[in-house]
């Protein structure tokens, strides 16, 4: 029932109120005026008939026998005692209802009287009756008549006006508030039912509905719980109530907030909170996307978005609970793997070509576990298993040759073969340790010497290697100092030009002079500096020096220095650069920067144009370890480099391997076609000096010239060479 329907009765009610009272209050105002007047003529008319009754009672006393006939006398005593004006019709009756005088004019029809006994020593002897006519009454009433009409008329309008105002206002409010109470009720986002004491439905919601899959109107209010839930089990959308016993809630009713999932994997909240009467109202809010949600952030939280498998998180959780639950007689082998070449092929094919191929990797690992084996991946191209075994290292070492042999096998991606490697560590329980923390530890310091040892290889924790790490973590905080305690230092080996036999460069390359440990040679120290990226505030230290000493020497000889790939990414490497030589006074075109084809492996048209700016700046750029890669002369043709430094791998087994000398012939044969000058690095006897300048190559550098000297040495070398030319 709507607002103005249940407000309909109320009006017409007050209506019926109203007209009551103007009704009786146009009638009660002439009948209280007619009532009023009436009381007082005929109070009046009793008092004037006793009165002359009296008068006329003392004359007869006197004339006991006559006075019938003495009309004319007491005509004249009835009008002595009149008032003045007074409109009364006096008559004088015997006892024999003659009438003996009449005073007055008589009243007419609408009149009044009132009679009075003349008593004479106890008799009565006649009567006076006194009349007046009782039109100006009834003037007066009908205009208090009218009056009472009009006070009636005001009093229906007031009555009648007001409360239907007041009944409007309130009415209205309530209409506006019901009104705001169904929009939001049909606007919910959760479903909403009421019921009373008896379980009949009170309300509901256009949500409700739609989420049961039923007809709005085949819900009505006064239907039963047990009808409800037939018509929900009807349309399918039904689930075994926890608070209901058949088609009736348990009683008594108590809140209740749970989740539950329907015959149609919906999942449903229902919050059913009990009322103070007996009955209850409850909520249904679908949460399936919101409880999907959860699971899907629950899974992410312990899985590996790529692979599907466990991540480094859910993989300790295993492992801490494996060893807790090992049992006795039984080990418990964790092996961390890492892929080979895997840099290689997201460099040269690209992020997406690398994730599929990490995906079959972890398929394929996971075809040569048992079903209680636990694979996860840690992160990037390193995974990790665990696996119980009996037979301890025996199982283990069984296991770690199958994945490698499985993952050996050329993979086809996007049509193309590609073929990775596989080195694995193995740490075993708990033999190597009982804490997971530690064993991890233990199998990923095995993995770093398989990968130490030539790779496509597996090896077990060994006690020394925890000592070594040690090392290694010591050996990284004492570089971390080493800088700024100047213990750097920068030796120059000679670059000798081939037809001249002049220097024309030194390289220049970094030193450890440690106070304990002496020099350390750069592949000792280098590689760490890489991995814990030391190497970028010791890259610009090495130009910086480098340039300085430069600008000291006598001779305008180029200084040839070395960026790692790390350091070529540095947002800070321009920067570095040109601060170096402006510093210094260097010549621009005095400083050559050797660079690996690794560096250009990565964002090429941002390493590129690093290339060109430093090129415009006047520096030169040499390719260091020119044949080493996969793309060379892709990446001669890209940038038109300065020179080109045959890696002393091919130098070293010239007379020996006569692919190496096809491949110097080659290169050299290149870099004059292209204009580029050719450096042969290692050079040692003079066989090599007799191929290399048969095969045309510009420049030459190793020990057979000198090897690396301190920076003091360097004019000394300088004499020497000027020396040797003019001696030739």
């Amino acid at each position: 029932m709507t607002t103005s329907q249940r407000s309909n009765p109320i009006r017409r009610l007050v209506n019926v109120i109203a007209i009551a009272i103007g009704l009786m209050t146009a009638g009660a105002v002439p009948a209280v005026y007619f009532f009023a007047g009436y009381t007082s003529v005929s109070e009046h008319l009793k008092f004037r008939a006793s009165f002359d009754s009296a008068t006329v009672a003392r004359y007869i006393y006197s004339r006991e026998q006559l006075w019938q006939y003495q009309s004319a006398r007491l005509s004249e005593l009835l009008e002595s005692h009149r008032v003045k004006n007074e409109e009364l019709f006096t008559r004088l009756i015997d006892d024999k209802n003659a009438i003996v005088v009449e005073v007055g004019e008589e009243a007419g029809y609408w009149a009044a009287s009132r009679s009075a006994p003349i008593e004479v020593s106890g008799k009565v002897v006649g009567y006076v009756q006194v009349s007046v006519s009782l039109a100006s009454l009834l003037v007066g009433t009908s205009i208090s008549a009218l009056l009472g009409i009009g006070l009636g008329l005001g009093i229906f309008f007031a009555v009648r006006i007001i409360p239907l105002r007041v009944i409007d206002r309130t009415f209205g409010e309530l209409q506006k508030t019901n009104m705001r109470f169904d929009t939001a009720l049909e606007n919910m986002p959760q479903a909403l039912c009421m019921y009373d004491r008896n379980h009949e439905l009170l309300v509901f919601n256009r949500r409700y509905a739609e989420m049961y899959g039923l007809n709005p109107k085949s819900l009505k209010p006064g239907m039963t719980f047990g009808e409800v839930l037939k018509l929900r089990a009807e349309s399918g959308c039904f689930f075994e109530h926890p608070y209901a016993d058949g088609d009736r809630p348990r009683s008594p009713i108590k809140p209740w907030n749970h989740e539950v999932e329907l015959n149609d994997g919906r999942v449903f909240q229902i919050v059913r909170t009990p009322m103070a009467d007996g009955g209850w109202v409850s909520t249904h809010e679908d949460v399936t996307q919101r409880r999907q949600a959860q699971q899907r952030i629950e899974y992410l939280a312990h899985h590996d978005v790529l692979t599907g498998l466990p991540n480094r998180t859910q993989f300790q959780h295993h492992l801490e609970l494996s060893i807790r639950q090992l049992p006795r007689d039984t080990s418990l082998a964790v092996l961390c793997l890492d892929l080979d070449d895997f840099k290689r092929v997201n460099d040269t094919l690209g992020h997406p070509t690398g994730d599929k191929l990490l995906k079959e990797v972890g398929e394929r690992l996971r075809a040569c576990l048992r079903e209680n084996d636990v694979l996860a991946r840690l992160g990037g191209d390193e995974f990790a298993i665990i696996a119980l075994t009996e037979s301890g290292l025996t199982n283990a070492s069984a296991l770690a040759g199958r994945l490698i042999e499985a993952v050996s096998k050329p993979f086809m991606i996007n049509h193309q073969e590609i073929v990775v490697g596989l080195s694995v560590g193995i740490a075993v329980s708990p033999n190597d340790s009982s804490d997971p923390e530690q064993l991890l530890k233990a199998s990923d310091m095995a993995l770093y010497r398989a990968k130490s040892a030539g790779r496509s290889t597996y090896r077990f924790f060994e006690p020394e290697m925890d000592a070594q790490a040690q090392a290694r973590r010591v050996l990284e905080l004492e570089l971390r100092s080493a800088i700024s305690r100047g213990e750097l230092v920068l030796h120059y080996q000679p670059i000798v030009e081939m037809s001249t036999q002049d220097i024309v460069a030194f390289e220049a390359l970094v030193r450890w002079a440690h106070p304990l440990r002496g020099l350390i040679p750069p592949m000792k120290f280098i590689p760490l500096a890489e991995e814990t990226g030391l190497i970028i505030p010791l890259g610009e230290w090495v130009l910086r020096q480098a340039c300085s000493d430069a600008a000291k020497w006598s001779k305008p000889v180029r200084v040839a220095v070395n960026l790692s790939p790390v350091q070529f990414k540095s947002p800070r490497l321009l920067e570095s650069v040109f601060a170096a030589v402006r510093s210094s006074g260097l010549s621009p075109e005095r400083l050559e920067l050797e660079i690996t084809e690794s560096v250009l492996l990565n964002d090429n048209d941002a390493t590129l144009a690093k290339l060109h700016q430093l090129r415009d700046f006047g520096a030169r750029i040499s390719m260091d370890d020119f044949g080493t890669g996969y793309s060379s002369l892709s990446y001669l043709r890209s940038f038109p480099f300065d020179k080109i430094k045959i890696d002393r791998s091919f130098v070293e087994v010239l007379g020996e391997e006569d692919e190496s000398l096809a491949i110097i012939r080659a290169v050299t044969g290149l870099g004059n076609s292209l204009g580029i000058a050719t450096t042969a690095e290692g050079v040692e006897t003079d066989e090599q000096i007799k191929l290399l300048r048969r095969e045309g190559c510009s420049e030459m550098q190793g020990y057979y010239f000198s090897p690396p000297r301190p920076s003091n040495e360097v004019e000394g070398l300088l004499a020497k060479a000027s020396r040797r030319k003019a001696v030739a």
